[in-house]
C-alpha cells in the first residue's frame, strides 16, 4: 500500500469526521530486544511478523461510529 487512495467521501456526512477505521485481525509473533546496560527498548522490528487481515468490510467513523462505504482488504472501495 503506498498511502495514496481515492475514497468516495471526504468527511463524515453525519458528524464532519475526516478519519475512518477498519477492524482487522492479527495474527503472529514479535520480537522486541532491551539493552542491558541501560534498560532501554528497541520495538522498531516488534511488527514485522505479524500479519494484518482486515475483518470489517466497511469503512466506518472513528468519531460517530457510522458506516461510510464497503471496502476490500487493500481499502479499494467496492461499489
Amino acid at each position: 500500500m503506498d498511502g495514496k487512495y481515492n475514497f468516495p467521501i471526504k468527511k463524515c456526512p453525519r458528524c464532519g469526521g475526516t478519519i475512518f477505521a477498519v477492524k482487522q485481525k492479527i495474527k503472529g509473533i514479535g520480537e522486541y530486544f532491551v539493552d542491558m546496560e541501560t534498560g532501554e527498548i528497541d520495538n522498531e522490528l516488534l511488527n514485522n511478523g505479524l500479519i494484518y487481515d482486515n475483518v470489517g468490510k466497511y469503512a466506518v467513523c472513528r468519531d460517530c461510529g457510522k458506516r461510510l462505504f464497503k471496502i476490500d482488504n487493500y481499502l479499494n472501495v467496492i461499489e
